[in-house]
């Protein structure tokens, strides 16, 4: 289970697995790798390299009511919180041309990297005293195309500066809590003697 830090370690880790393995020679200068916030597409910090905008982040529906794990010592964690990420990623370029080639460079390298396994996303993080998923995790990034209605609905709050993006989504990050159950005291015996007699006039 992930705790708080798992959505910046995956927004992080795309970002890092195209910097370091972007093909370099496609850029006009030196390439910046920038995890976006929605008023960055007005201000244009980016002009040769990749932008990530994490813009929804939601509750998964599917898994309705996660069970509650337990630790070794046999205390309950309260449910986890299962959570879908949606991101869009801008390849940036001078040239309209190079910006294809970046982006369909990025389709493929993301495609076959799409499983991002928890030392890789512990590793992004700024903030490494404390990882962000357990060592036997993994995050999947899906690319999954906006309907036309809501891609255009988002770039409307962008429209100085359209872009051709991709849509990739990571579903299922299950926040875990750092609460327990109180399930009060643990029974352990039974005593199956009878018990004592009722007084006279008592019950």
């Amino acid at each position: 289970m992930a705790n708080h830090l798992a959505l910046a370690a995956v927004a992080k880790t795309v970002l890092k697995l195209l910097e370091d393995h972007c093909p370099r020679d496609e850029f006009a200068s030196t390439p910046t790798f920038t995890l976006y916030a929605g008023h960055d597409f007005s201000a244009a910090p980016v002009t040769e390299g990749f932008s990530l905008l994490v813009w929804r982040i939601g509750v998964n529906s599917t898994l309705r009511k996660p069970a509650a794990r337990r630790e070794a010592d046999g205390r309950k964690r309260l449910p986890t919180l299962p959570i879908d990420l949606s991101m869009m990623l801008t390849a940036w370029s001078s040239e309209p041309e190079r910006q294809l080639r970046l982006t369909g460079w990025a389709l493929r390298f993301l495609e076959d990297h799409a499983v991002l396994p928890a030392a890789l996303l512990n590793q992004s993080l700024t903030r490494r005293s404390v990882p962000a998923f357990r060592a036997d995790e993994a995050a999947e990034i899906l690319l999954d195309p906006l309907p036309l209605s809501d891609h255009l609905g988002l770039w409307d709050k962008f429209r100085n500066r359209w872009m051709t993006s991709l849509n990739y989504s990571v579903r299922m990050i299950q926040l875990e809590s750092d609460r327990f159950v109180d399930e009060g005291v643990r029974v352990d015996t039974r005593d199956f003697r009878a018990g004592e007699p009722a007084g006279e006039g008592q019950p």
